[in-house]
């Protein structure tokens, strides 16, 4: 478990990272104060993570979070057409990578509340919360991402069909 703990609360960084990021990336579009409860959130997240990794005698691998901030950084030299700043699909790509990230974190509470029997450190209420507040995450995520993508790629176009043409 110590290992699975260790990986989880490297990607907890990286998360955390991202949605700093995301947030900033968003100021004044509307998505921003969406984004800036999220990204409370997880914070908050990694640091129940932390506790309980604590509580059950396992430290942060600082190797490892090391490596999860770096990975972070490299994800923001995707290819997107834009060499300083960010272009409109950026807060698409990187929407989809944090709702990636709460996936991956919803998964680790619902494994850790399967252990819970087994582990005094961990609290079955606590993780019965956190599964909670990764789903409401999950669907705010999703709903920013939507708005993003629309205003990435602008509504449908609607066809126009032959007998419009001819008229």
């Amino acid at each position: 478990m110590e290992v699975y703990l260790r990986d989880h609360f490297a990607g907890a960084t990286a998360g955390l990272a991202l949605a700093q990021r995301c947030r900033r990336n968003n100021i004044g579009t509307g998505l921003d104060a969406e984004l800036a409860g999220i990204e409370t959130e997880i914070d908050d997240d990694r640091r129940r993570l932390q506790a309980m990794m604590s509580r059950l005698g396992v430290a942060p691998s600082p190797l490892k979070s090391t490596l999860g901030s770096f990975a972070e950084l490299v994800g923001r030299l995707k290819g997107n057409g834009r060499i300083v700043r960010p272009s409109p699909v950026s807060p698409v790509v990187e929407l989809e990578g944090l709702a990636a990230g709460i996936v991956t974190k919803r998964n680790l509470w619902r494994s850790l509340r399967v252990a819970a029997p087994n582990h005094g450190g961990l609290d079955i209420a606590e993780l019965d919360l956190l599964v909670e507040r990764a789903t409401s995450q999950l669907a705010r995520v999703t709903t920013a991402h939507d708005r993003a993508a629309e205003a990435a790629f602008g509504p449908p176009v609607r066809s126009v069909t032959a007998s419009e043409l001819a008229s």
